[in-house]
């Protein structure tokens, strides 16, 4: 079979087109879950009467394995089979435990009163889909060229949109009409398929494709493993990676802009169904229907934003349109019932968001050591999935202290917030630059 020959032809590292092409269908795999989980759910709840804070707390609880991603990163660092690939039987692993753990979902089929239930199987899908994403974060890292960077993160960060549109629409559906256990099965069976590719594809050539097959490790993955450092070890280079002035700024940054988008993935299932009156599958659709758009922008268009302007810069863009964005909603609220409305706030904020996080994500990359590369860069994924977590978690009482409009103010400043922690730190790595240059006169 040629895609798996020893030649190269089955290599990510080797083959650009098969590099983009799995890095995007695994990122549609990281999707499918979250489009089930984080809309479909949500919004099967609000239509079942469950409350804003309900809803907040389910979504901060399922997202806490994503703030884990640190140790994940220390486990990938840490512990490798060579002779596979570096990062490719992490995938294959991680892969395989999701698709498990959404059968057991489908099977125990929780109802609405089921909220613990439901909670603790979105979080263990979650800690599953966790390890598989610091996986794939890792594997890009150590095999995406430098000047790939910005196209490789729209494609990826596109898969996943498309992903969260396929699911949620189908799982919409499929729940209203099906009930919960067929709405679980689909996307299993999903992930399941695209779970044949890094089955069938190396990492680099004349590397194994299963333990028991013929292959060795390559001369570049025995370079970047070496002697495997001590677990300590790994931590120490990573507080001294992460403490420095720019990465803590950079990490607060993305920490307050991502809380902001948690509060609102929190909020607008409820804001939709409970106080315009839409119905589930019509709000599924919306958000199918955006994320379909984000997914899209995601792959022709954000990656060229991020390297034609920068990262920095696109960075600062997005979140000051996103906190207009916020903040001019919240000044509308008289005009909330213009369906036209709350679906340009939608879908505006769902191209906008897929910007921000494009950019972070290069950003991120562009900081990380490649000998401690997954751990680095789980750390700054880390941070921004406690923020998603924590900002959903504070949904009910900056509703109840502020009202609807309130919870989107809120959003807005932490928005704006976050606008100055990016900036300071593009100073510091301004200024970083400029040292350096004089320096070498």
């Amino acid at each position: 079979m040629a895609i798996v020959d020893t030649n190269g032809y089955g290599s990510l590292a080797t083959r650009r087109n098969w590099r983009l092409f799995t890095l995007f269908a695994l990122y549609f795999a990281q999707g499918v879950p979250e489009g089930l989980l984080y809309v479909a759910v949500p919004a099967w709840l609000a239509a079942n009467g469950v409350s804003a804070a309900a809803i907040g707390s389910y979504i901060a609880i399922i997202l806490l394995p994503w703030g884990f991603k640190l140790f994940n990163g220390v486990l990938m660092d840490r512990f490798s089979f060579a002779a596979m690939g570096r990062r490719r039987p992490w995938i294959i692993a991680a892969q395989a435990v999701l698709v498990l753990a959404m059968l057991v979902l489908s099977i125990n089929a929780p109802q609405v009163a089921d909220l613990f239930l439901l909670s603790l199987c979105g979080f263990v899908i979650n800690l599953a889909a966790a390890f598989q994403d610091v996986a794939i974060d890792g594997m890009a890292i150590d095999i995406v060229p430098v000047a790939e960077r910005g196209k490789a993160n729209g494609v990826m960060w596109g898969g996943k949109t498309l992903g969260i549109a396929g699911s949620t629409l189908v799982c919409g559906a499929l729940i209203a009409d099906h009930g919960f256990a067929a709405a679980v099965l689909a996307p299993a069976a999903a992930i399941a398929t695209i779970l044949m590719l890094p089955l069938v594809l190396r990492e680099r050539p004349g590397e194994r494709l299963l333990p028991w097959t013929a292959g060795d490790a390559s001369d570049r993955s025995l370079e970047q493993v070496g002697r495997p450092p001590r677990l300590l070890g790994i931590l120490a280079d990573l507080l001294h990676a992460m403490l420095g002035r720019r990465n803590l700024l950079l990490a607060a940054g993305i920490f307050t802009s991502f809380a902001a988008y948690g509060i609102k993935t929190a909020f607008v299932p409820v804001l939709a169904v409970q106080v315009l009156g839409w119905s589930q599958q019509d709000f599924t659709r919306l958000a199918a229907g955006a994320d379909l758009a984000g997914g899209i922008f995601g792959i022709l268009l954000s990656g060229w934003i991020a390297d034609r302007i920068g990262n920095s810069r696109a960075i600062i863009m997005s979140l000051l349109l996103l906190a207009g964005l916020h903040g001019g909603m919240a000044l509308l609220q008289p005009e909330w019932q213009l369906p036209w409305l709350f679906i340009t706030y939608f879908s505006l904020h769902a191209l906008l968001f897929v910007l921000l996080s494009v950019s972070v994500y290069a950003s991120a990359m562009g900081h990380c050591r490649p000998q401690i590369a997954a751990t680095q860069f789980s750390a700054y994924m880390a941070v921004l999935n406690l923020g998603t977590s924590l900002g959903s978690q504070q949904l009910g009482w900056v509703r109840a202290s502020g009202g609807d409009a309130g919870v989107l103010a809120f959003a807005a400043g932490l928005c704006l917030a976050a606008t100055l922690f990016f900036l300071v730190s593009a100073r510091q790595l301004l200024a970083k630059d400029t040292a350096l240059t004089c320096s070498s006169i």
